[in-house]
């Protein structure tokens, strides 16, 4: 489906993810994302690839990281998965079934993106 050439700077740019993740905690749906869609990726597959990358090879290493010098508190992440479990099978059943038209999607999207970001210019920086 896709060529051979896009996945050399999709594994370029990925690493460069990663390292963000394990540095401020951000990743797949504010970084990856954006990526994913200029290489022509359809919201569905951009979602798709981001959502399994959340499930485990980008979150466990740092996690453990995290874990070893005592920062990971485990009831509050047990109750915000739990939130987040719900939300997915939500966000999950709406996206993969197109409930909501696409241009909606990325409005919603970059609206969102741009009111954090101001945000966070403005209260921590």
């Amino acid at each position: 489906m896709f060529p051979i050439t896009t996945y050399v700077p999709l594994l370029m740019y990925a690493i460069f993810v990663g390292t963000l993740i394990g540095i401020i905690g951000i990743g797949g749906g504010v970084l990856l994302l954006p990526f994913l869609l200029y290489l022509n990726f359809t919201i569905q597959q951009a979602v798709a690839v981001t959502l399994f990358l959340s499930a485990v090879p980008n979150t466990l290493p740092a996690l453990y990281m995290y874990y070893k010098e005592g920062f990971f508190l485990i009831k509050p992440s047990i109750v915000t998965a739990l939130g987040t479990i719900i939300g997915v099978i939500i966000g999950g059943y709406v996206g993969s079934k197109e409930l909501i038209p696409k241009i909606y999607i990325y409005r919603f999207y970059t609206a969102f993106l741009l009111i954090l970001s101001i945000y966070m210019f403005f209260y921590y920086c």
